[in-house]
C-alpha cells in the first residue's frame, strides 16, 4: 500500500543512527544505507544530515517524518478496512435507505429468510438524499449492496441487477387543495389542459410509453420533466397547481398531497436493486427471496397497493 522504505526511514530517525536501525530490523547497515539513498534520490532531496555521531533529520526530512506517519497509519486503516469487508461479504447484507428507497418489503421477507439462514445479517444503512441517480448507482456494490424500490426498466439496464417482488399502479398526487383533491379516480381525459410532472425520458420504458400515449392523445397536457424525485419536486406540487405522476408506495413520503387512482394499463416493477456483481451474502439473500416468492405471497402487498408477480425460479434480469 504504501512504500517501505518509510518504515526504514521511520526507524532510522527514532534510533537515530543507521546501525541501530539495521540492528533492530535484522538487516545489514549496507542495506539501510541503500534504502535510504534510493528514497532520496525518489524525493529529490536529502532526509539525513549524517555525522561522526549519527544522522539527524533536515528540515525536509522532519517534514516527510510526520506525514509518513500518517500515511502509513492511513494505510493499515485501509487494509484493515477492506479485510473487514471481505470477511463480512459472506455473511452480511448491507441494505441502503433514504426517501425514495425505504424497507417496505424486506422486513416481511427477512423474516423468513432468517429462519433459514441464521448465519446471515442485514445492516440498514442511511442513504444520502443524492440529486441525480448516478451519484446513488455508484455507491451500489461499495457502501451498500441493495436497496428497495420502483426500478427503471429504461435508464438502469446494465448497472444494477434486479428482482421483482411486485408491480406498483401509475397513479396521480395533488396539493390538499387541488380541484381534484377529493375526486376519487382521474383519467386522461380529465388531465387535459393540466400540468404533469413526471420523470425524465428514458428512465422507465413503462413511463416512457405512458408519456407517448399523452403526447399523442392529449396534447394540451403540458409535461415538466423531473430528473429526480425530492423534497424539492413534492414542495413544488404542493404550492402549485401542479399535479405529479407517482405511486401509491410513495403515498408514505409526500404525505401532504393526495393521492389519486389514474384509469391507465400501465405498472411498475418494484423490488429488491444490487450490485452487478453481488457479495455471496447478498446472492444467497436474492435466492432465498426467490424461494419466499415461489412459495408465498408478501402480505405487505397489500399495504402498499401492490401487485404480485410470479418469480421464475432464476431471474438474472438488469
Amino acid at each position: 500500500m504504501y512504500n517501505h522504505q518509510l518504515d526504514t526511514f521511520i526507524k532510522i530517525a527514532d534510533l537515530g543512527s543507521f546501525g541501530k536501525a539495521a540492528e533492530a530490523m535484522y538487516i545489514s547497515s549496507p542495506a539501510i544505507l541503500q534504502q535510504i539513498n534510493l528514497l532520496e534520490q525518489r524525493c529529490g532531496f536529502k532526509l539525513f544530515v549524517r555525522s561522526n555521531h549519527g544522522v539527524k533529520l533536515t528540515s525536509a526530512g522532519k517534514s516527510l517524518y510526520e506525514d509518513a506517519k500518517t500515511l502509513i497509519r492511513l494505510s493499515e486503516d485501509a487494509l484493515n478496512k477492506a479485510r473487514l469487508l471481505a470477511e463480512s461479504s459472506e455473511h452480511t447484507v448491507r441494505v441502503g435507505t433514504s426517501l425514495l428507497y425505504k424497507c417496505r418489503l424486506i422486513p416481511e421477507i427477512w423474516a423468513w429468510i432468517s429462519e433459514r439462514l441464521p448465519e446471515l445479517r442485514i445492516e440498514i444503512l442511511p442513504m444520502a438524499e443524492y440529486q441525480n441517480r448516478s451519484n446513488s448507482f455508484s455507491m451500489l456494490g461499495i457502501k451498500y449492496d441493495m436497496w428497495e424500490g420502483i426500478y427503471g426498466t429504461g435508464g438502469w439496464k446494465g448497472i444494477c441487477q434486479f428482482l421483482e417482488l411486485a408491480r406498483t399502479p401509475i397513479c396521480c398526487a395533488v396539493a390538499k387543495n387541488h380541484r381534484f383533491a377529493k375526486t376519487e379516480k382521474l383519467t386522461l381525459q380529465d388531465l387535459n389542459g393540466e400540468y404533469l410532472v413526471m420523470p425524465i425520458k428514458g428512465v422507465s420504458e413503462e413511463l416512457d410509453a405512458f408519456r407517448n400515449e399523452i403526447i399523442r392523445n392529449h396534447p394540451t397536457i403540458q409535461i415538466i420533466d423531473s430528473a429526480y424525485y425530492g423534497i424539492d419536486t413534492f414542495t413544488m406540487c404542493e404550492v402549485n397547481p401542479y399535479i405529479l405522476i407517482t405511486q401509491p408506495v410513495y403515498s408514505d413520503i409526500h404525505t401532504n398531497l393526495v393521492i389519486i387512482p389514474l384509469e391507465t394499463e400501465y405498472t411498475l416493477p418494484y423490488g429488491l436493486i444490487y450490485a452487478n456483481e453481488p457479495t455471496i451474502a447478498t446472492q444467497k439473500l436474492i435466492a432465498t427471496s426467490r424461494e419466499f416468492l415461489n412459495t408465498r405471497e408478501i402480505s405487505a402487498l397489500k399495504a402498499f397497493q401492490l401487485h404480485p408477480v410470479s418469480i421464475p425460479a432464476t431471474d438474472n434480469r438488469a
